[in-house]
């Protein structure tokens, strides 16, 4: 593999034992910046270090025994994606340019359950669909127990026998795959481990779990997730009569190791916890956010179909109320396909639901896919449902996501600065009704996005309360609207809007019943014609 690709500059040095601390590197960049970085051994006993190239020129890595040069190349162009304080987006550090989340969730990624071909084939799929980012587990996966043959890759975990240490031919596989993401254009959103792992390390050694993963990978374009759904204990502690204190005491642990990962790694990179709904925690706020920094938010709020959509709204309504403001990502919410539910309508609802009332940006799951299952009962999470992965991830809303992405990205808009504008449609959605239109934009922009039919409740058989849509609060002057399929993200039809001083326009209704083309969900894109200022 070839490291200078991806920006990342290299050095090996002398044999060591794996199971000895391989220690810290201190780098000297060619512009004169000093930096420790965790060094790593590697299947063959070799000690490596890894920085990130900033400029090129010569390179020195001070091991403990040894000092190595390497001359590098002039990096190539990346997306290292940062957190800036205060900021309700995320931005690429290169440009400065907001950048929009919409990632897949590849739980068992590092896991050779996808030959490396099928995961290849996957990631393109996913980087044409528009997908920016995926979410993987370092080895210390959901659902599973250590070493169950399940989440092994050749036969090996992420750790020896009776955790002696990282075994670093696992890691040295789980490099090419990370590798490959970074070559796809996509951002590894790295989750350290689930959270109950943490009893089965100790602490001391999942400090070291965590010191493998900045070692091989803080120098390229990733962000990190401390634990996965932190401070859940094993499933069969779910129901113990002290269950408060046992959450309690792994979430003080894991703010701790947080703590260490955000001192360990050199590059700074943005940090958050993945969320557990079983104790009411459906953001990292409500988990963590009391003991730890957080660089952004990511909620989780369940799986419950058109149930979970009201809790993951109001979820987003108090992560968003957040001083000072953080980037809030919903990252886990109704698979697609979970338990027999949360189909592409509901992935659709799901992505403008969130993005219209201020997320910056959503995650999009799949059953199956998550844990890249084979269709077998002994598979991780098969209690979910028993797809392969090779079937959900052709599920349709995997593809409507991406196309969402782009349909809000698209066509010159500035949608990092819209508001939420729950006035500025009628009807629209308020805290108890979900699945009535959102609206959001500026003064020259708006995107309304109408829910499907079937998701609102009926009034003569089918719901008819989008007989009539208006907008209001336009910006005075003429107006583009048009009305564009979500499924597809063909525009159906373009309206020459003419706004006067009132601020209101009604969409033309071509039915007694709707003012859509159809009932199934639609999509209005509205930009005003000239200035708006």
């Amino acid at each position: 593999m070839d490291w200078n690709q991806l920006g990342v500059v290299e050095a090996v040095s002398g044999g060591t034992d794996p199971a000895a601390d391989p220690g810290a590197c201190r780098v000297t960049t060619p512009g004169g910046a000093a930096l420790d970085v965790a060094a790593f051994v590697d299947a063959d006993g070799r000690r490596h270090a890894r920085a990130r190239n900033t400029g090129a020129g010569r390179y020195e890595f001070v091991f403990d025994d040894a000092t190595v040069t390497v001359d590098a190349p002039a990096p190539p162009p990346r997306n290292d994606v940062t957190a800036r304080p205060g900021e309700r987006h995320l931005r690429l550090e290169r440009t400065g340019a907001p950048f929009l989340w919409v990632a897949d969730t590849w739980w068992y990624a590092f896991s050779d359950r996808a030959t490396d071909e099928g995961f290849a084939d996957l990631l393109e799929r996913r980087r044409q669909q528009g997908f920016t980012a995926v979410q993987l587990v370092a080895g210390l996966y959901p659902e599973t127990t250590g070493f169950t043959p399940q989440a092994a890759t050749g036969g090996r975990w992420s750790w020896t026998a009776d955790y002696g240490h990282p075994d670093p031919r696992w890691w040295d596989a789980a490099d090419e795959r990370i590798a490959a993401i970074v070559t796809a254009g996509l951002t590894p959103a790295v989750v350290g481990a689930w959270s109950y792992y943490l009893l089965d390390l100790g602490d001391e050694r999942m400090r070291r779990h965590w010191r493998e993963v900045i070692a091989r990978w803080s120098a390229l374009p990733v962000v990190w997730c401390v634990a996965g759904e932190v401070g859940l204990p094993h499933y069969d502690e779910l129901f113990a009569d002290d269950i408060a204190d046992r959450v309690e005491d792994l979430l003080t642990r894991w703010a701790a190791i947080g703590a260490e990962v955000r001192k360990l790694d050199p590059y700074g990179r943005p940090l958050t916890y993945h969320p557990c709904p079983a104790f009411e925690h459906h953001t990292s706020l409500d988990a963590i956010g009391d003991r730890a920094e957080l660089d952004f938010v990511w909620m989780q709020t369940g799986h419950a179909d058109r149930g979970s959509v009201l809790p993951s709204l109001r979820a987003l309504a108090r992560a968003r109320a957040a001083d000072p403001p953080v980037p809030v990502v919903n990252s886990e919410v109704c698979y697609e396909g979970i338990a027999a539910g949360s189909p592409a309508t509901l992935q659709r609802m799901l992505f403008w639901s969130h993005l219209l009332s201020g997320a910056a940006g959503h995650t999009y799951g799949a059953q199956g896919m998550w844990a890249f299952a084979q269709g077998r009962p002994d598979d991780p999470g098969h209690v979910w449902g028993e797809v392969d992965w090779a079937t959900a991830a052709l599920l349709p809303g995997a593809e409507q996501t991406g196309l969402a992405g782009r349909l809000l990205a698209g066509r010159g808009s500035r949608w990092w600065e819209y508001e939420a504008m729950p006035d500025g449609v009628v009807p629209a959605t308020d805290a108890e009704h979900p699945f009535l239109p959102y609206c959001a934009g500026t003064a020259g922009e708006r995107v309304v996005y109408v829910p499907a039919n079937s998701l609102r409740d009926p009034s003569i058989g089918i719901s008819v309360e989008l007989r009539r849509l208006s907008l209001r609060d336009l910006t005075p002057g003429r107006w583009t609207v048009d009305v564009v399929n979500p499924r597809t993200g063909e525009t159906l039809v373009t309206h020459r809007a003419r706004v006067d001083g009132t601020g209101e326009w009604e969409l033309p209704a071509t039915h007694f019943a709707t003012a859509l083309p159809t009932f199934e969900d639609w999509l209005l894109i509205c930009r005003m014609e000239g200035d708006a200022s």
